[in-house]
């Protein structure tokens, strides 16, 4: 037993070289919403650990990788995505090395190197596909990771209860309690009574039904309560009615996805981000009725030799029930289908074939280093893959181009990359991608109230004022185009129209930070202080990391002559934008005028190192750093 548990680590390890590159990968796509202004994950305290298991945050219900997350934000201090990312990389590995220990359990018992060989290459072929590159190099996608790890200690211990006569209570308290974590990260496993079910029939053959189904009558119960909490969660977002999305159209789809990720599985060559389901899908062309028909043509081509071969029945059952709930049955969000939603249904696939190889290489020996070096082929090739689509996930910009190139058509594609992909003084490149974006979709809300900011930014208030009145006008409940004009309204001196629009979106939705931080500012303009400091207070809750808030703020502390907070206000900004020069330069005016000349001459070096050397200011600052030399030397 030893020695399988010491192969399951080396295999565990072998598993997580392939997404090394993840170590050089930042934040992208929903991380910002996820990690830095995620109110669940902000501490460790008692108090907010009970707010994560009583409530939901982006649509989601997952205390558990909340409390994760918590550990890699505050206990280890993470600031970059390389924490956050190490540790999806080795729950990953662990997930490798506990799947063999699964295979080696559903292997038939013949020759054991053999037994131990084709597992081992079954859990490499899964764990290094380029399938998993998404769950693994995606810090929002922690869920996937540590829901399948609870998820396999479930099975195992489910499936030693099984075997076991003595302590067998135990190894099915364990079973239970490790899936209950399993749905408490991510509502993966709703579907596993019906799979526990279809495993006792083939290969474990129970006759003792009904003690079985009494024994699944708490998974059952746990996994219908995930099922309501997951829907709770997702109550906080539309999802698609049977209105747009009709009931045939989700069953064709819901047919075509496992035809679709089994051809994604075989020839990985143009994964995307994002599928997206565009506003004029339609299920009735030939490309998903073909896909649907293929699902159809397995299903009932097993069906038929089902007494024959269960095994590949129960198989083929067990990957299409992992995928329902995310096979478009219930609709939500904009994608069709997704590289993540493979990261349980896949570990089906490679036991397939690892089955397949051993069951080769034990009835035909010849065979077996043809299989094995095949095998051997199939697996660097597959790591190499995995290898540069886990760089797709290095950032914004690297990772939505990746979906442009897969489908020139992706709207959501274009105008992610122009929000969050091109570095700030790239506007042209952001202008082109909102406007191609909008030429795609000419009912795009989202773009137009995005290039509207932008417009704003490039001092063209007139077409800005008509994005955004587009974009309200398409979505009147959507907050963000309110906090744009409330913006414009500032800039153009309407007050009372500005403080109207922010107060409004605010009311749509009480997590907008830019609605937090436009109305502090503007009720600092208006003179009226104290609902300006509770707004910069809102603001930081929802996003410690940015620099301005504490900026404004500062500069509203020292007005009121409260030194001290324009101290602690400058010195974080400081902290989080070292290259900004008026933080420097406003601690230098604090030092002095507290006459603190040690201080003032140290800060007043970080002013002359980024002061540019043809600045009319560096005569001044340079003779004043000379004689701070002579009071504080």
């Amino acid at each position: 037993m030893l020695s399988r548990i010491a192969l399951a680590c080396v295999i565990g390890a072998l598993s997580m070289l392939p997404f090394l590159p993840v170590l050089n990968n930042g934040f992208v796509w929903d991380d910002e919403l996820i990690v830095h202004t995620n109110p669940l994950i902000q501490s460790l305290d008692a108090d907010q650990i009970k707010a994560m298991f009583t409530e939901r945050h982006a649509g989601h219900y997952a205390p558990l990788t909340w409390l994760s997350l918590a550990f890699n934000k505050v206990a280890l201090g993470a600031e970059t995505a390389r924490s956050y990312l190490v540790t999806n990389l080795i729950l990953h590995g662990l997930n490798a090395g506990l799947i063999f220990l699964l295979f080696m359990r559903l292997l038939p018992h013949r020759e054991t190197g053999l037994r131990e060989v084709w597992a081992a290459l079954g859990v490499l072929f899964y764990a290094i596909h380029p399938l998993r590159a998404e769950s693994v190099a995606w810090v929002t996608e922690r869920r996937d990771v540590l829901s399948l790890f609870f998820l396999l200690i479930s099975l195992l211990a489910w499936f030693r209860m099984q075997d076991v006569r003595k302590r067998r209570w135990w190894w099915y308290g364990v079973a239970l309690l490790a899936f209950a974590a399993s749905l408490l990260s991510k509502a993966w496993g709703v579907s596993f009574p019906l799979i526990l079910l279809l495993l006792i029939w083939c290969p474990l053959r129970k006759k003792s039904w009904g003690r079985q189904l009494a024994l699944l009558l708490p998974y059952a119960a746990l996994a219908v309560a995930a099922g309501f909490a997951a829907a709770w969660a997702q109550s906080e977002y539309a999802m698609a009615s049977l209105a747009s999305h009709g009931l045939a159209e989700r069953i064709v789809q819901a047919m075509w996805s496992p035809s679709f990720y089994l051809w994604q599985s075989a020839l990985p060559l143009e994964l995307s981000p994002l599928y997206l389901i565009k506003h004029d899908y339609t299920p009735w062309t030939w490309p998903y009725l073909f896909g649907a028909g293929v699902t159809a043509l397995i299903s009932l081509t097993l069906l038929l030799r089902a007494k024959k071969q269960p095994g590949l029945l129960v198989g083929w059952l067990i990957f299409a029930l992992i995928l329902a709930p995310v096979s478009g049955l219930v609709q939500s969000g904009s994608q069709l289908a997704a590289d993540r939603y493979t990261y349980v249904a896949g570990i089906v696939l490679a036991f397939g074939l690892c089955y397949l190889g051993h069951a080769l290489s034990t009835r035909t020996p010849v065979s077996t280093p043809i299989c094995e070096w095949a095998a051997l082929v199939l697996l660097a090739l597959s790591g190499w893959l995995t290898f540069q689509q886990t760089k797709i996930w290095e950032n914004n910009l690297t990772l939505w181009t990746q979906a442009i190139d897969v489908d020139e058509g992706n709207y959501v594609a274009y105008f992610s990359r122009a929000i969050v992909g091109h570095p700030p003084d790239q506007q042209d490149a952001m202008l082109a991608d909102l406007n191609r974006a909008i030429e795609l979709d000419p009912k795009y809300t989202k773009a137009y109230a995005a290039r509207g900011e932008l417009y704003l930014d490039l001092g063209q208030p007139e077409l800005a004022l008509t994005d955004i009145e587009r974009a309200i006008a398409g979505n009147p409940l959507a907050p963000q185009p309110y906090v744009s004009r409330g913006k414009l309204r500032m800039d153009t001196g309407d007050e009372a129209g500005a403080l109207s629009d922010l107060n409004f979106a605010l009311q749509l939705d009480e997590s907008i930070f830019a609605a937090y931080v436009n109305r502090a500012l503007l009720y600092q303009r208006m003179g009226h202080h104290q609902p300006a400091l509770d707004d910069y207070a809102q603001a930081l809750a929802l996003n410690s990391s940015r620099w301005e808030p504490y900026y404004n703020r500062a500069l509203l502390h020292k007005h009121r002559g409260d030194l001290h907070g324009a101290r602690q206000d400058f010195t974080r900004v400081s902290i989080l934008n070292p290259g900004l020069l008026e933080p420097w330069e406003e601690l230098v005016r604090l030092d002095l005028e507290e006459q603190n000349y040690v201080l003032a001459r140290k800060h007043l070096t970080m002013v002359l190192e980024l002061l540019p050397t043809d600045s009319p200011k560096r005569p001044a600052v340079e003779e004043l750093y000379q004689n701070l030399l002579k009071i504080a030397p």
